[in-house]
């Protein structure tokens, strides 16, 4: 439970320094930086929320043909499988997906599990830098209702559930890093489909 509590805490303050711009000097030209943080107000008040990192990655949990990337080896979390372990997107998704089926998730269990603990709010990476949405999108189908057997739209329903419960929802979502749709970052652009 406590590391729990200390994943929720960290994702929450790196998502809070995310809030704010900086100079972009990759580019070349400078962004403005904001001064006015009070839309994080409400964040600075609940102080308490959970952070889920949940995707197609959760199936490998850093694992991949018995070798282990994971940080217990050193290497980056499970949620950095298909950039470290250099696996193609279509093996990747062939391999996943298809063994995508949380026929448990309950949105209701979910958020009632965080209400109780006093949790403000929830947050999900909703697509990760795996390209793979955890929502139903026309964008890809590349997603939960497309490519795996679940066929349900989790962010959808965490959200409805969020609302009914009074909870503040939010998502994480990878644009730039997208390791199956078109770039794995600044040093390595274009798909390695």
């Amino acid at each position: 439970m406590n590391r729990i509590i200390l994943l929720a805490l960290l994702h929450a303050c790196l998502l809070t320094a995310a809030t704010a711009t900086a100079d972009d000097s990759s580019s070349g030209a400078a962004k403005p930086t904001r001064t006015d943080d009070s839309h994080m107000q409400w964040w600075r008040d609940a102080r308490y929320g959970m952070f889920i990192h949940w995707g197609l990655y959760s199936i490998a949990g850093g694992e991949w043909k018995g070798k282990d990337y994971g940080k217990e080896q050193g290497g980056a979390s499970a949620e950095w499988l298909m950039n470290s372990a250099k696996i193609s997107g279509e093996e990747y998704r062939n391999t996943l997906a298809p063994q995508f089926n949380p026929t448990e998730f309950d949105a209701n269990k979910w958020v009632s599990i965080a209400k109780d603990a006093g949790m403000k709010y929830i947050v999900i990476t909703s697509k990760h830098h795996d390209g793979f949405c955890l929502f139903d999108t026309e964008a890809t189908d590349y997603n939960v209702i497309d490519a795996t057997p679940f066929k349900r739209d989790i962010i959808k329903e965490l959200s409805e559930e969020c609302a009914k419960q009074d909870i503040r929802f939010g998502v994480y979502y990878s644009q730039f890093k997208d390791w199956y749709h078109r770039s794995r970052g600044r040093q390595n652009p274009g798909p390695e489909q």
